[in-house]
């Protein structure tokens, strides 16, 4: 009897390790949804005929750790910058590649999600 019930005791502590982690990845999925928007609200909302780019931002989440980068595809791309690549098409002038990265700052549940998405203007 006792071995039955370290066993019922051994399977509720996994199942409660198996709640709190699946918790923590769909909390880092809608951290990494959230933070792709804040990305493409702030490309919308910058002023790039100051000939300025925005080329990362970091910021801090309850519970996680947030980084995006940007590299942009330009016509008049020169080898001063390094954020971004040279394009011959008029269509798709600055078009930006965001990469996202999430990562939990608890050290029991290490998570680390990224997405790729490509914004155009």
């Amino acid at each position: 009897m006792a071995v039955v019930g370290m066993l019922i005791m051994q399977f509720s502590a996994s199942s409660t390790k198996h709640t709190a982690r699946s918790f923590m990845d769909t909390r880092a999925e809608l951290v990494l949804r959230s933070a792709t928007e804040f990305a493409i609200m702030a490309l919308q909302g910058h002023d790039y005929s100051s000939g300025k780019r925005i080329n990362e931002i970091n910021m801090t989440y309850p519970g996680f750790n947030v980084w995006i980068k940007f590299h942009y595809f330009n016509t008049d791309c020169s080898t001063a910058f390094k954020d971004c690549s040279k394009i011959n098409t008029e269509d798709t002038n600055m078009t930006t590649l965001i990469y996202v990265t999430v990562e939990s700052k608890n050290e029991d549940f290490h998570i680390r999600k990224i997405r790729a998405t490509l914004q155009n203007p």
